[in-house]
């Protein structure tokens, strides 16, 4: 005689939409933070950098008159390259006296 199938049991099938759940909100999250590159290099928005910095657009803007960081001003879209930043944040790190 042929067996019948089992089924899942409430708790698996909940516990299987939670994993399913869980993969769906990674995976969103990694379309959120992935760049295509151009030229080798990825680009950020003026919002995006002020938010990882945790400081005001007003600070970034600061910054761009000043020389301080290089950006680029595309018809009033401002973006940074991510390498740019990561280089001025190394060159200015201090390490502790310790």
């Amino acid at each position: 005689m042929s067996e019948r199938p089992t089924f899942q049991t409430r708790e698996e099938r909940k516990e299987l939409f939670k994993i399913i759940s869980d993969i769906k909100e990674s995976s969103a999250t990694l379309t959120d933070i992935s760049r295509p590159m151009f030229n080798g290099n990825r680009f950020i928005s003026d919002t995006e950098l002020a938010k990882r910095l945790r400081v005001s657009k007003r600070t970034l803007a600061n910054y761009r008159a000043n020389g301080i960081i290089g950006f680029y001003n595309l018809e009033g879209k401002i973006l940074y390259a991510e390498s740019d930043i990561e280089n001025y944040l190394k060159d200015h790190y201090l390490p502790p006296l310790l």
